[in-house]
């Protein structure tokens, strides 16, 4: 058999997509001195996006004739998206490849980590698989999920022409489609019914990768910075090492107890593997596709670089460069639009190194060098399949739809001009006016607003001149501005909002339902007191992470993993609590308990505070005391005090107090500033209630707490 002599690029293949509105470059290589014939025809489907004038048959034409390197090259005429369908033949010296199918449309890469490779079968897209797979109007190129030949696990030192096992997926492919991004799915299914035009996919991210992969070895090579990191988290390799894996190491047990001594998981570098050496996923995941012309990439990437927010931002700019100069983009330019990472336990004892993180995401979006939109996703549900392999942690949570929603959302602002933002919705500027800080926002859409069914703002922190952030009180202001206040504190100076890994609570957002990006106003040292969604009294369950004697999350799971854990609960007695949504003060609810046979017994309740997602112990003392805000519906007195515990196993007792005869909401004020427990390290909140009728009901409002004093 005759050697083939005719080569193309690696993603030319039937039922390809190609970029509108781009001179395409359509090269290869083939013998030197022959003739090189391209022909490209197009033929009719009955849409309505064909005008009556669009000339069907040979529409394009041209020949080229290689010298001695045998390189080849053509550059297609501008075509505008429908969903005619072409057909382009080339030929050369009696060899002809013939590509059949193709549509002309917005082609996007969808590239990353593991939440971006997560396939639409393990998440919540996969409902949208057999209307996806009925879409004549949508394509998708994908390859092996790790960029190599079957059988191998080495990867190339240098950039590759080939793409291991590379296809367009035949339309109606639905196990193919399966296996795709969901988050790109959900993309390119709502960008093509905003647009009515043919949309395509690259699928090309990979699970547990760094961005020092996505990065060429060159590029890594000429920045000492970037050199310098990849050393010293023992990912770099030269000619000489080259897949080659370290010595085994004995791994250290991961302690969560409060028992023990803790390591920050997030100080530890993520394990060396052969896909995460310099350079090795840019070799085997975008060199193949050089000079592809696309609208733009989405970006889903950073679980593994969590910990080295200031390198992040340093690589990928130098990323963003990357892909502007590889790939073919509209007069436009190339467009980026990229995630903030979900809340996740990355750290058991900063629990504001993830904020740390995704702030640097969202600082360095005017730094890269293309245009850039970035979403927020803190509000998304958490749940996980514990049973879905490497898919299976807290760290890629099942809800990908919205991911790829919101995503299009921006995409239609900042690529295709939509009346939509271009980003989430950030603060611009503040002032201070009187005791409270007066904030701005952008990107905000017709406004800001509170997340649907919440009725009072949450998330903010405020500070005074000695830098000690304390949960602040917030107001929206004709949907255009944001009040934040402390009654205690006179001369604010600085706040933030969500600045905490597991911010779920905060609920600003746009008009569009894109969440507020997290923000501090300032980097100067200060502290920060923690949230307490607890204290709301407006659920009685949410997603937590139990606290576990030995445990590697966030990489493992066990039978005690993550998920909807209850806020309160009763310690003795006999009770059971739910929901009031008419009955309250503040919120959307307050908590009622029910309960029986308190002659005889207290019943005791209170809030569970040894979850590992709220970074126990409690610290309270900033504050005189603490106020629970109840109404009493019998007509009766009752007693209750409250019994505090700390983590050196001091306990305390208050005076037992009276909840008063009377049918209206009132406050129990507990002292605490001269309770004999250290309140910077508090394990147990218990509320011992009586009733000399047996059986009530009681509702419980809110926790607060007040007499804030400050340390100099």
């Amino acid at each position: 058999m005759p050697q083939r002599k005719l080569t193309l690029p690696a993603w030319f293949g039937d039922h390809m997509l190609l970029q509108q509105q781009v001179r395409i470059r359509i090269y290869g290589n083939a013998e030197a001195g022959k003739t090189v014939r391209l022909t490209l025809e197009r033929f009719p489907s009955g849409d309505k996006l064909s005008s009556g004038d669009t000339e069907y048959g040979i529409i394009f034409q041209e020949s080229d004739f290689p010298e001695e390197d045998g390189f080849f090259e053509f550059k297609l005429p501008l075509i505008e998206a429908s969903y005619d369908r072409f057909r382009m033949t080339i030929e050369c010296d009696g060899e002809r490849a013939v590509f059949q199918d193709i549509l002309f449309g917005e082609l996007w890469i969808a590239a990353g980590a593991s939440n971006m490779s997560m396939p639409a079968a393990l998440s919540d897209v996969r409902d949208l698989i057999p209307e996806i797979a009925e879409n004549r109007g949508l394509r998708f190129f994908t390859q092996n999920e790790n960029g190599l030949a079957p059988g191998t696990d080495e990867y190339s030192q240098t950039p590759l022409a080939r793409s291991y096992g590379g296809r367009w997926l035949n339309p109606g492919d639905r196990d193919g489609i399966s296996n795709l991004s969901a988050a790109g799915l959900s993309f390119v299914l709502k960008l093509q019914k905003e647009m009515g035009i043919p949309i395509g996919l690259f699928n090309l991210a990979c699970p547990d990768s760094c961005i020092h992969s996505w990065l060429p070895g060159a590029v890594v090579e000429q920045d000492a910075i970037i050199k310098n990191h990849v050393r010293e988290i023992k990912h770099y390799r030269d000619k000489d090492n080259w897949n080659q894996l370290p010595p085994e190491e004995k791994r250290e047990e991961r302690h969560f107890s409060n028992k023990v001594a803790q390591t920050d998981m997030a100080a530890l570098p993520p394990p060396f593997s052969r896909l995460n050496q310099q350079g090795a996923l840019f070799n085997h995941k975008l060199a193949p596709y050089t000079s592809l012309a696309i609208r733009g990439l989405i970006w889903y990437q950073g679980e593994e670089d969590v910990q080295y927010p200031d390198y992040y931002m340093r690589a990928f700019i130098a990323f963003s460069a990357v892909v502007k100069e590889l790939f073919q983009a509209p007069v436009t330019g190339l467009k980026l639009i990229y995630s903030q990472l979900t809340p996740s336990f990355v750290s058991d004892t900063d629990f504001m190194r993830l904020a740390v993180f995704n702030e640097a995401l969202s600082a360095v979006r005017r730094r890269l060098d293309l245009q850039a939109g970035m979403i927020t996703n803190y509000d998304l549900p958490l749940a996980f399949d514990s049973s879905s392999g490497r898919y299976g942690s807290m760290q890629t949570p099942s809800a990908k739809k919205m991911i790829g929603l919101r995503m299009a959302q921006l995409a239609l602002g900042l690529a295709y001009k939509f009346d939509l933002p271009d980003s989430a919705p950030e603060c611009v500027s503040a002032e201070t006016v009187g005791n409270k800080l007066l904030l701005s926002f952008d990107n905000a859409g017709k406004g800001i607003r509170l997340r649907q069914g919440d009725r009072s703002l949450k998330g903010f922190t405020i500070c005074g001149h000695n830098r000690q952030n304390v949960l602040a009180e917030a107001r929206e202001l004709y949907q255009v501005r944001v009040i934040v206040w402390h009654d205690e504190i006179a001369q604010p100076v600085s706040c933030s909002y969500a600045f905490y890994t597991f911010n779920m609570e905060a609920n600003l957002c746009s008009s569009n339902g894109m969440p507020l990006v997290p923000f501090r106003l300032d980097r100067d040292m200060s502290s920060q007191e923690k949230p307490r969604a607890w204290a709301n009294c407006e659920s009685l369950s949410d997603f937590r992470i139990p606290k576990i004697e030995t445990h590697s999350l966030p990489r493992h799971h066990n039978k005690n993993h993550p998920g909807i854990y209850p806020l309160w609960t009763l310690f003795a007695g006999r009770g059971q609590f739910r929901l009031e949504t008419e009955n309250k003060r503040h919120g959307r609810a307050a908590i009622m308990l029910k309960y029986s046979k308190a002659d005889e017994r207290p019943v005791i309740f209170g809030p569970i505070l040894d979850y590992a997602s709220d970074y126990p112990p409690l610290d309270l003392h900033l504050w005189d005391e603490m106020v629970i805000h109840l109404f009493n519906t019998e007509h009766r007195v009752k007693l209750i005090k409250l019994h505090l515990a700390d983590a050196n196993g001091r306990e305390t007792y208050s005076e037992t107090q009276q909840i008063k005869d009377i049918l209206s909401w009132q406050d129990i004020h507990f002292e605490l500033a001269t309770a004999p427990v250290d309140l910077m390290r508090l394990t147990k909140i218990e509320f011992i209630l009586q009733d000399p009728e047996a059986q009530g009901v009681l509702t419980i409002d809110e926790v607060s707490f007040r007499g804030l004093h400050l340390e100099p």
